[in-house]
């Protein structure tokens, strides 16, 4: 491809899009030119090339892996927030057959931190499960949840859990959340996360707390989940804005006064 110099757009951009239309035709894990061959196909300098290529490599369409090149990388799984929906059941509405390699269930007392959030006397027994979820054969999240261990007596004895922790406690519980409060932030991998989740110390994963609750307000779960960053996102749907509402409640007084004005 020969780039148009005059044209005004960046030489690197030019790059940029034409790579990123060669990716549509690439499979996921399939390696790109090294950036030697890329100069010679653009006639562009390294520095704009590595530009171009850097800039797919934040946008999560590329990913480097030191000592081998640059890959296409497998498209994000997109957890959408508008409801409340378990990581199974999440994985399953993308096509996505969800397992779990590691699974730790214990009880014990709940820590200062856990009792305050599920609204716990201290020392409070709790169920902790401590699982790595997969997505097909790739480690995707690292993941903690507490229960009550009152909500769910005699949880630790089930032989079989299954993948859905929501369906499992619905259907021998006959609990179900009705609200969910997600906290998403982001930070590098933990030395524990790196290595359930394979990838390399301080990779940057996708955190989520999210605690759920009863019909009656009674906290049910707390979840803690490490995401990797470059395979996983959250979207989240909004409708309306607080103007709006300020507006209308603004509207309703002023006919209000004129109304008892008019009397």
């Amino acid at each position: 491809m020969r780039l148009n110099r005059t044209s005004g757009i960046p030489l690197y951009v030019q790059i940029r899009e034409e790579l990123r239309s060669e990716l549509a035709r690439l499979e996921p894990g399939q390696a790109i030119a090294v950036e030697t061959e890329l100069e010679k196909t653009f006639g562009a300098s390294r520095i704009t090339v590595r530009r171009a290529v850097e800039e797919l490599v934040a946008e999560g369409l590329l990913v480097r892996q030191q000592g081998r090149g640059t890959f296409v990388q497998s498209p994000r799984l997109t957890h959408e927030l508008s409801r409340i929906t378990s990581w199974t059941e999440q994985l399953k509405i993308l096509g996505f057959s969800p397992k779990t390699a590691h699974r730790r269930i214990r009880q014990e007392s709940a820590s200062p931190h856990v009792a305050e959030i599920l609204r716990l006397h201290a020392g409070e027994q709790v169920i902790r499960l401590e699982r790595v979820r997969l997505a097909g054969r790739e480690p995707i999240s690292y993941m903690i949840n507490y229960l009550p261990a009152r909500l769910v007596p005699e949880f630790c004895a089930h032989k079989r859990l299954r993948e859905s922790l929501y369906e499992f406690i619905e259907q021998e519980y006959g609990l179900r959340p009705e609200m969910a409060v997600d906290t998403v932030s982001t930070r590098p991998a933990s030395e524990e996360e790196a290595n359930a989740l394979r990838v390399p110390r301080k990779l940057p994963v996708l955190r989520v707390q999210r605690v759920s609750y009863l019909e009656d307000g009674t906290p049910l779960e707390l979840a803690i989940v490490a995401s990797r960053g470059d395979r996983y996102q959250y979207e989240v749907t909004l409708h309306g804005r607080p103007g709006s509402v300020a507006a209308a409640a603004r509207h309703t007084e002023r006919v209000g006064l004129m109304a008892r004005k008019g009397n």
